[in-house]
């Protein structure tokens, strides 16, 4: 690599969602001493995956890796960012003779000597929950104990606010395309929707799903739309299920939160393959999947919904109904959205710099279970960045030469679909 990093470089970090503001964090708590971040408008940008009322925070990964990283983070949830963090626990459930998941995940909770309550079935499971006649039929698991969920907004919003206290500069921009040196073997800085250029020494990504439209990743990085619905409660309601766990199925892939104590509203949601959005890449023939453009300087904002495609509104509504009742899964959804993974073809983080541009640095690949690391992630980041953690983690958060997909037993529900053709159904 020719280009030397110093602390004195200059770094434009684009995108200020959990992966740019804590590799942003991390730097300057290394000494970094300039530090620009880049965002089309600032944190928690409204169509990012780190916004939102709720995020899970869990240990419960069958990836080892994961799972300490967890357990690092949860520290740091509880001192630093523990205005935002909520300890409810954990159900994790799936049908009883598919633990395809839960048999790897539960004993990596226990060697981490975290606490869990197992259930044989789903009846047990109710009965220990309170909840009502028949739920969680036909299903077994556990309950961990120590996980919770985080207010993902909250919590982006105060990084970022850390970040500049400690120098670091925003500019309010989206990033229209990277700036290339003639030979093309590294970037001269950024060019800006304005027309404007901004000239920097390193260049990190960290654009989340819009990552593949600056940087050709060739299937290292997919875009894939998440469902999310939102339902309001009664005060009654609400105090019935108020102290209840996060619960996931992952059969279905359907999960849901304990009503907010603010606003009454419970957060349900399905972790699954997803939708995919190709579009053309700045005009060119290479395609990428890519969530829908909003143009913040001219006044867009998020499409607004109420409604999910077909599918997802089905599984929502069963997966409500069997933990909550048939009365809130019947509800019209208050609103509803769909949540932009950035997934990599073995769910891993991508910490890497481009091949063949020295000085080109992507950090991103959330992969759905990114947030819960917002207070370490950056850590490791940086640590790529320097080559300064060790072989194994290098090549785990690296660029990959082969591309090649894993099964990814978190995930459940319907296999991978384009969003177009499933609005249609």
């Amino acid at each position: 690599m020719v280009f030397e990093l110093s602390k004195s470089s200059r770094i434009a970090i684009v995108g200020s969602g959990e992966f740019g503001l804590s590799t942003a964090y991390h730097l300057l708590q290394s000494g970094y001493k300039s530090i620009t971040l880049f965002d089309r408008t600032r944190p928690p940008v409204p169509d990012g995956s780190s916004v939102d009322i709720s995020r899970i925070v869990r240990a419960d990964y069958e990836d080892p890796v994961y799972a300490r990283m967890v357990v690092e983070a949860l520290e740091l949830w509880k001192t630093t960012f523990k205005d935002h963090f909520h300890p409810s626990g954990l159900l994790c459930m799936c049908a009883s003779d598919n633990r395809k998941y839960i048999s790897d995940s539960l004993p990596m909770v226990k060697d981490l000597g975290l606490p869990v309550t197992e259930f044989s079935n789903g009846e047990e499971a109710s009965k220990y929950l309170q909840l009502h006649e028949g739920a969680l039929s036909g299903l077994s698991g556990y309950l961990s104990h120590g996980a919770g969920w985080a207010h993902a907004a909250n919590a982006t919003k105060q990084l970022f606010e850390m970040c500049l206290d400690l120098g670091a500069v925003f500019v309010e921009s989206a990033v229209r395309a990277l700036c290339y040196a003639t030979d093309n073997l590294s970037v001269t800085g950024l060019s800006l929707e304005d027309g404007t250029l901004f000239n920097a020494d390193l260049v990190i990504v960290s654009a989340g799903a819009w990552t593949d439209s600056l940087i050709s990743s060739g299937d290292r990085l997919v875009a894939t739309g998440q469902p999310v619905a939102f339902v309001q409660l009664t005060d009654d309601e609400y105090e019935r299920s108020k102290d209840l766990p996060i619960y996931i199925n992952f059969v279905s892939g359907f999960y849901v939160f304990p009503p907010h104590p603010e606003s009454r509203v419970v957060k349900a949601a399905r972790h699954s393959y997803g939708y995919t959005n190709f579009s053309p890449v700045n005009d060119s023939e290479r395609l990428s999947s890519q969530p829908p453009r909003v143009a913040y300087s001219k006044g867009e904002r998020p499409e607004p919904r109420t409604v999910l495609p077909k599918d997802a509104d089905e599984c929502i509504r069963i997966g409500l109904k069997q933990y909550l009742g048939e009365q809130i899964a019947s509800r019209d959804f208050l609103k509803a959205r769909i949540c932009w993974y950035t997934d990599t073809p073995t769910k891993d983080f991508l910490f890497d710099y481009v091949p063949n541009v020295d000085n080109l640095f992507v950090a991103t690949g959330g992969s759905g279970h990114g947030f819960k690391f917002l207070p370490v992630i950056g850590k490791y980041s940086v640590g790529c960045l320097e080559r300064s953690v060790n072989v194994s983690l290098q090549k785990k958060f690296g660029w990959r030469q082969s591309v090649s997909n894993l099964e990814d037993n978190s995930r459940g529900g319907t296999p991978l679909m384009d969003l177009k053709e499933a609005e249609q159904r």
